[in-house]
């Protein structure tokens, strides 16, 4: 069973829209949008075949994969710091939409995409600041995926790769093999970054920074 990464960290946020009838899971498209992005990708069953579950990139991390990771999480992470005043503005709006959702009110189509736009400045700033940075947003996603299949979230209270579940229920596919020997060779290629991603993770995806 594939670890939950950083992009289904989304639907923390998402789950509490449910009550106001918003029918998206909306999370960074990067300029794009269509079956590959991570919005439709939240929304798919579990049963579809895993090259249809994950963005990861398929081929080990390169140290240009991770300048580029760091680049901008690091950016990302001064950005959730201190926070611009339209960053403040869209959190304020949203906790104002969230309150009016709790008394049955539910958004209009500005406050939906009001939402959406909270949830990446929330946990996703990564992604803002990839698509300001001109950065192709498929390629940032498959990184970062790569990156954080195997460096936990501390801030999220769960571990990656806890791989003790017992034995599988079926045998591997090719690709769920490629991508086990990938997160391998990817857990030991981060090591000497490891503490700094971490550190960024959990400012950057830290749950807490959703609003209520």
């Amino acid at each position: 069973m594939m670890r939950k990464t950083k992009f289904s960290l989304a639907i923390i946020f998402s789950s509490s829209l449910c009550f106001l009838g918003c029918g998206r899971n909306q999370t960074a498209p990067l300029s794009e949008g269509g079956e590959n992005s991570p919005t439709s990708a939240a929304a798919k069953p579990a049963e579809l075949p895993l090259d249809q579950q994950t963005e990861q990139k398929l081929d080990p991390l390169t140290g240009d994969d991770v300048d580029l990771y760091l680049k901008i999480m690091r950016a990302a992470a001064e950005r959730v710091k201190n926070r611009a005043p339209a960053d403040l503005t869209t959190l304020e709006e949203a906790k104002k939409i969230l309150a009016a959702g709790a008394a049955g009110r539910a958004p209009s189509a500005d406050g939906v995409k009001t939402l959406a736009r909270a949830n990446l400045v929330a946990i996703s700033m990564d992604q803002i600041v990839a698509e300001e940075m001109k950065v192709d947003g498929r390629t940032y996603r498959g990184i970062a995926e790569a990156v954080e299949s195997v460096v936990p979230n501390s801030s999220a209270g769960k571990p990656a790769g806890d791989g003790a579940a017992g034995a599988p229920e079926h045998p591997p596919t090719p690709l769920e093999k490629r991508l086990s020997d990938v997160n391998g060779a990817n857990m030991k290629f981060l090591g000497p970054y490891r503490e700094e991603i971490q550190s960024l993770i959990g400012v950057v995806r830290n749950p807490a920074n959703l609003p209520k």
